[in-house]
């Protein structure tokens, strides 16, 4: 008998951005996304709080910058997903 194959592991945050966010996330930023690394377009954003921009990222977001896409438009994902790949952008302008 065959041992079951182990479930492959989650994509950590780093490949949702990769495979996801970096489409409108990347620099320069689309559609007023802020840019990976962009310390003066996130500081506003980090300033309202983890909840609120995970809550934006799961939920979606209409602003006055723009538009942020339930999931990225990938409702298929995870929100623990999502939430890595929300984390991994923040850290990249929290170093």
């Amino acid at each position: 008998m065959t041992p079951p194959e182990a479930a492959p592991a989650p994509p950590t945050g780093l490949e949702v951005y990769n495979n996801v966010c970096i489409a409108c996330h990347a620099p320069p930023g689309i559609g007023g996304a802020p840019a990976l690394g962009d310390t003066d377009a996130w500081a506003p954003r980090i300033a309202q709080g983890a909840d609120t921009l995970i809550d934006h990222a799961l939920n979606g977001f209409s602003g006055e910058t723009g538009l942020m896409p339930r999931k990225g438009g990938r409702v298929d994902l995870s929100d623990e997903e999502i939430i890595e790949a929300v984390e991994y952008m923040v850290e990249q302008v929290a170093q």
